[in-house]
């Protein structure tokens, strides 16, 4: 028992490692250019400022020991005598005292008027060795010579300060100040530049894990089953045509010899699952999705055809009166009327594929009057009795209110949700949005799985193509929605 449940672990640890490294993929493909242009943007920053703008710092030192005046020497004999008290009362003094001295305005006011200058050339600080009345003056500047004579100037005219401070004093060098020859500082623009280059680039890959780490779609039929406590129906692969000079056919219908004969084994097994679960008391399925291009048209033509194949009497009724998915994919010529209603609608024959296809007159002019659920079930209740099994191709549920108008007529209800396209919370209240209809909800679809980074699930290649076809997804505002007095439904945030 215990082996078993670390099998498990272990399997459910390397599929969630592989979907997060397939993610990042994703996100390396999709805003790698952003890891590339924020290092470049700060790189190039830092190179204007460490390069280009680079400007030369001169310093010059000078340390010395402060010498306070001895008043009992000086009262004896009459002259100024200066001695080093080395206690701790003059050395904290000192400390606290001198670097206020070197940033007096008088001091300053003296110097700048020296050396006829408006503003200070260089800065000048104060510093202190603990314990001691030893004192270090750096003035730094941008010309080694004025930077010097800041320093001499600073020197020379501090005691005019001090001896209101803290009395009569006398500096002892140590250490004279020099004219630098070189800057202080160097020009380590290689180095700084590589430095913002490396963190331009940290923040696009941290930009890619978020991504990663927040992606949230529907990859496999065991997602279906787990996170959507849904059944999943079938499987369809993606479909990758060959590479051509010619322009060639590229519509995913099961006429066009391109597609291969792993989509058809596929339509295969979805007819005799969706055979076994209608049954004889639900003629009327509704086919639906969260999102436009998850390839529900596809899946509703192909569908229909394949059930035709096997001498089954169909009918696909367009119900995507807005943005028609299943009439761009049949060519004018192959339509033969079979019926017509001049006020509703026109039946016609689809020849090659082997199934009638149900158009409305006007549909997107006329479309309150056709989408009422009475009309519909008397509609439907008369097609029953014509065909083995219609399918209604429905505009997305998480758009429009349409999908589930129809759903309440309808007899039962198909999803299907494009592998890795929409998220799990959007796909959660489409499904909902039928749930509460309370037809029966017959299960997913998956559709355009793929396997290695770029998907899950069962892998399907055709012949290594380096082309693909793909009849992508997104809320993409060509699609026609939205301004035709539905607007967006409010999606539920119940999860049933």
């Amino acid at each position: 028992m215990n082996n078993n449940t670390t099998n498990v672990d272990t399997n459910n640890s390397t599929v969630e490692l592989k979907v997060l490294l397939s993610d990042v993929w994703r996100g390396v493909i999709k805003f790698g250019w952003i890891a590339v242009a924020l290092s470049v943007l700060l790189g190039g920053l830092q190179f204007y400022r460490s390069f280009v703008r680079f400007t030369p710092v001169y310093t010059v030192t000078a340390t010395f020991t402060v010498q306070t005046e001895n008043k009992v020497l000086s009262g004896e004999n009459g002259v100024s005598a200066y001695s080093f008290y080395y206690d701790r009362n003059t050395a904290d003094q000192l400390a606290s005292v001198f670097p206020n001295i070197i940033s007096s305005p008088i001091l300053l006011a003296q110097v700048k008027e020296e050396l006829e200058v408006e503003s200070m050339p260089a800065t000048v600080t104060a510093t202190c060795i603990a314990d001691t009345n030893m004192i270090t003056l750096t003035a730094k500047g941008g010309e080694p010579q004025l930077t010097y004579d800041t320093l001499m100037s600073v020197i020379d005219n501090y005691s005019s300060v001090a001896d209101y401070i803290i009395g009569r004093t006398k500096l002892v060098m140590i250490s004279d100040p020099v004219v630098p020859e070189t800057p202080s500082n160097k020009m380590a623009w290689r180095s700084s530049v590589l430095r913002a280059a490396l963190i331009g680039a940290a923040i696009g890959v941290g930009w890619i894990l978020v991504y990663a780490i927040l992606r949230k779609t529907i990859r496999t039929k065991e997602d279906i089953r787990n996170i959507l406590n849904q059944n999943c129906i079938g499987v369809l692969p993606q479909v990758v045509f060959k590479k051509y000079r010619r322009k060639i056919n590229t519509d995913i219908i099961l006429t066009n010899p391109l597609i291969g004969n792993d989509f058809l084994e596929s339509l295969r097994l979805l007819r005799s699952s969706v055979g076994r679960i209608v049954g004889e008391d639900k003629k009327v399925v509704m086919v639906t999705s969260t999102a436009p291009d998850e390839g529900k048209s596809v899946v509703t033509v192909n569908l229909a055809s394949i059930f035709a194949k096997n001498n089954s009497k169909m009918l696909v009724i367009d119900f995507d009166l807005r943005n028609s998915g299943v009439s761009s994919m049949l060519k004018e010529g192959e339509f033969k009327t079979v019926e017509k209603d001049d006020k509703l609608y026109e039946i016609r024959y689809i020849e090659p594929l082997g199934f009638d296809l149900l158009t409305f007159n006007d549909g997107e002019k006329n479309l309150q009057s056709i989408i009422r659920t009475p009309s519909l079930k008397k509609l439907f209740s008369q097609l029953k009795e014509k065909y083995d099994l219609i399918l209604i191709d429905t505009p997305p549920c998480g758009i429009i209110s349409d999908a589930s108008i129809i759903a309440g007529a309808a007899d039962a209800v198909i999803y299907v949700i494009r592998q890795d396209a929409v998220m799990q919370n959007s796909i959660r209240s489409g499904i909902n949005a039928m749930l509460e209809t309370e037809t029966p909800f017959l299960g997913c679809i998956l559709n355009g799985a793929t396997g290695g980074l770029g998907g899950y699930g069962n892998y399907y290649k055709y012949g290594g193509y380096n082309k693909y076809y793909r009849y992508g997804y997104g809320y993409s505002r060509k699609y026609g929605y939205g301004g035709y007095g539905y607007g967006r439904r409010k999606k539920s945030d119940k999860n049933k």
